[in-house]
């Protein structure tokens, strides 16, 4: 009769087995980090992204200054967009901020009141949120 025998594991393999699949978690966690990082600061390009998704913030505009080279709006948010209650878009002249017709705006060309819409890739987490490089649209 044969006696049952124990398989003895082989030495090293599940060090080298749990070693590797750690290292594949890692540069799957790197590359996606890394992915995200680079779209973030990725320009616009191509499709103008207020024709391409929803607006990111809708709201009543509440103050408005004007710079030589941006336009600052500080906007209360209707329902749904209370992330960004107090936040100021500062808006680059030359067409970060368009007309309902798509015609660029200037400090002069908006008022307390207005509607507008935003469109935002990143903000950082304060209060009021701060968002890089806003885009928006006046609403008619």
């Amino acid at each position: 009769m044969l006696e049952p025998r124990v398989l003895q594991p082989v030495a090293g393999l599940e060090r080298f087995l749990h070693m590797r699949v750690s290292t594949s978690i890692a540069a799957v966690a790197v590359t996606a980090a890394l992915a995200m990082s680079l779209a973030a600061c990725a320009p616009r390009a191509g499709d103008d992204v207020r024709d391409t998704r929803d607006p990111d913030a809708v709201g009543t505009v509440t103050s408005v200054q004007d710079a030589t080279d941006t336009v600052a709006v500080t906007f209360a948010p209707d329902p749904g967009y209370e992330y960004f209650d107090g936040t100021t878009f500062v808006f680059g002249v030359g067409g970060d901020l368009e007309s309902a017709d798509g015609e660029a705006l200037g400090a002069a060309d908006v008022a307390v009141g207005d509607r507008l819409e935003v469109w935002v890739e990143a903000c950082a987490e304060s209060f009021p949120v701060q968002c890089a490089d806003p885009v928006g649209r006046l609403l008619p």
